[in-house]
């Protein structure tokens, strides 16, 4: 699987972002545990949705 670094490193730069999205907008209102679990999940959704992708690209092969 050569695409799997790609998948990886895309969930970790959208679980960063979205971190530092929620940090600089709502560090008043969000817990940090909250914001975690929520940059959490938006990676792992993210690279989920790239592995898809990927699958679907290569039955098309």
């Amino acid at each position: 699987m050569k695409k799997a670094p790609i998948i990886i490193a895309v969930g970790l730069f959208v679980a960063v972002i979205v971190f530092w999205m929620l940090d600089k907008d709502y560090a008043t209102e969000i817990a940090v545990r909250d914001r975690t679990l929520i940059s959490a999940g938006a990676g792992v959704l993210s690279g989920t949705i790239m592995w898809l992708f990927f699958m679907l690209d290569k039955k098309k092969e």
